[in-house]
């Protein structure tokens, strides 16, 4: 998505692009998302703050809520109906902390205008039938959606615009020293002034310093048969939801509430799909029992990029080269928002990526 991203922005902007990518179009985690889209990071706000300053946090925070946005308008304007957006996540604790989450809206509400719906235990309960929920927070400007759908879209508005994209073309060597870049697969080259290294969860060993910088962490998700009643019988709202745990459980109900799409857990090595989807059900039935007979029809994993820093890693390595990298738990307008402001420094339209200069590729 991040490539996608700075490919589409360049190719609107009358730029030559061509795009390497290693397998297909949302092969990797962009492609197997659960497909939210909120603002924010995976690390939290105070934590950021420490790190980088308060005023820089919140100048990330804002480009955050504008990466939502960004998806969104670019939905609009490609006409994705595919994608299939749907308003409204809501967060949801695992412990009775109302006060606290009281706190954090209305920091967000002073701070960035940005109102959240807080929601008693009570309301929480009333669409989520489970006794392991509490307080919640509703973002209704938040939305979700078909990841891969999105993505396929946005490829081929970069072709329409000239762009050529080559799938199954793995680079295999990078010269990046000069004026001139030289990208080489095993069937050509491309040379460029530019050149952008998107990668994720399947970095290779193309740049070492990207790969030694990050984590690969696997993730996982499954999909539900249909069973419409079943399901309603439990969740009653087409909200996204997320728990607060780290690496927490996160669902959503699809194809119009006949089947539910369920993620969560992390490990640093993949399982095998009935492993995977054993985990899933088990933690799923743990939290809704009226659940229990619902069977599993899909399950996937993919990896994930994670920092030691738990920060998008966006920057520019020497002069005209380019990497955006660690999206692991940022969600999709953290990922499009990056190929957006590493679009605008190639431009010459902005240096907004040097607000990411203090997460680097450590």
């Amino acid at each position: 998505l991040a490539g996608l991203t700075t490919a589409l922005q360049l190719a609107r902007a009358g730029r030559e692009v061509v795009l390497l990518e290693a397998e297909r179009v949302g092969f990797g985690a962009s492609g197997r998302n659960g497909g939210f889209v909120s603002p924010g990071f995976a690390t939290g706000s105070d934590n950021i703050a420490a790190m980088a300053g308060t005023a820089a946090a919140q100048k990330l925070h804002r480009l955050s809520i504008e990466g939502v946005e960004f998806v969104r308008q670019t939905i609009k304007d490609l006409d994705i109906k595919a994608a299939k957006p749907r308003p409204g996540i809501t967060g949801v604790l695992r412990h009775d902390g109302g006060a606290e989450l009281k706190a954090h809206a209305e920091r967000l509400a002073r701070d960035f205008d940005y109102p959240l719906e807080y929601l008693e235990r009570d309301q929480v309960r009333a669409v989520l039938q489970s006794e392991r929920y509490y307080q919640g927070l509703r973002d209704p400007n938040a939305f979700h959606m078909h990841p891969l759908n999105y993505l396929r879209s946005v490829a081929e508005e970069i072709e329409r615009l000239g762009g050529r994209i080559h799938e199954g073309s793995s680079a295999v060597e990078a010269r990046l020293d000069g004026p001139q870049k030289t990208m080489r697969t095993a069937n050509g080259e491309v040379r460029a002034r530019q050149a952008v290294f998107a990668t994720g969860g399947y970095t290779g060993r193309l740049l070492g310093q990207l790969r030694r910088a990050m984590l690969p962490i696997a993730t996982y998700v499954m999909l539900s048969e249909e069973a419409p009643e079943l399901i309603a019988s439990a969740i009653a709202t087409t909200d996204g939801i997320g728990d607060s745990r780290r690496a927490g459980d996160y669902y959503r109900v699809v194809e119009d509430g006949r089947r539910l799409l369920w993620g969560g857990r992390i490990t640093t090595r993949a399982a095998s799909p009935a492993a995977l989807a054993w985990e899933l059900r088990r933690e799923m039935v743990g939290t809704y029992p009226q659940l229990a007979a619902l069977k599993t029809e899909l399950a996937w994993s993919g990896l994930m990029a994670y920092a030691r820093h738990l920060m998008p890693q966006i920057g520019q390595l020497q002069p005209g080269v380019w990497y955006l990298t660690a999206f692991g738990g940022h969600g999709i307008n953290t990922t499009a928002m990056a190929g957006k402001v590493v679009a605008e420094a190639i431009l010459g339209q902005s240096d907004r990526y040097r607000l990411f200069e203090r997460f680097g590729l450590t």
